[in-house]
């Protein structure tokens, strides 16, 4: 009797991870042909565009997540390396951390590691919960470790014109068409923003 609980026990566990993996990783699956999402919705949100920039990526994820993160932060900074100095100007790179590390500064640390001008913002309880269901951020964390988390990996890019930021573009497939990116960026950019 006891075999039979800890086997049914170890088939859910299965189970859960495995439906875990699928809703992070089926989308990627599904949207190929669907390398972004045109949204043009006004977004409020203090920790964003609160600088010169007037247009930003940001990124989701957690500090020291190799898996996720680290190739697509890498990935970001190469793109971002390879823009001219007006484009640059325009544009900033964020990084947003769920998993709210004891160590505040631990997310502008890991983004800037990637590359100096990028921010890394540690979210509150409150900022977590409210920023994550406004850009639809799925996160668990790991039944394995407690210090990863399975999570979403779509990239947005937001715009600010006079004063009202708004979400413009949802990019959803890995890697990143980065080419689809330029031009959105160029248009955005003519769109005298």
């Amino acid at each position: 009797m006891k075999r039979t609980k800890k086997l049914y026990g170890f088939i859910l566990a299965l189970l859960i991870i495995f439906l875990s993996i699928f809703i992070v990783v089926a989308p990627t699956f599904f949207s190929k042909d669907i390398a972004r999402a045109s949204v043009d919705e006004v977004i409020d949100f203090d920790l964003l565009l609160e600088g010169e920039s007037k247009i930003e990526l940001v990124f989701f994820g957690y500090s020291g997540c190799a898996k996720i993160c680290t190739p697509r932060l890498q990935d970001l900074s190469k793109y971002y390396n390879s823009l001219n100095s007006q484009m640059r100007d325009k544009l900033s790179v964020v990084f947003l951390d769920i998993s709210q590390p004891e160590d505040k500064n631990l997310p502008k640390d890991f983004a800037a590691h990637f590359h100096e001008d990028f921010k890394g913002i540690y979210l509150s309880n409150d900022n977590l919960r409210v920023y994550t269901k406004a850009f639809q951020v799925y996160f668990a964390q790991s039944l394995f470790d407690p210090q990863e988390f399975n999570h979403s990996s779509n990239l947005y890019l937001i715009t600010k014109n006079k004063g009202i930021k708004k979400l413009r573009y949802i990019y959803n497939a890995y890697p990143f068409d980065f080419k689809q990116i330029t031009l959105d960026i160029k248009d955005l950019m003519n769109e005298s923003i």
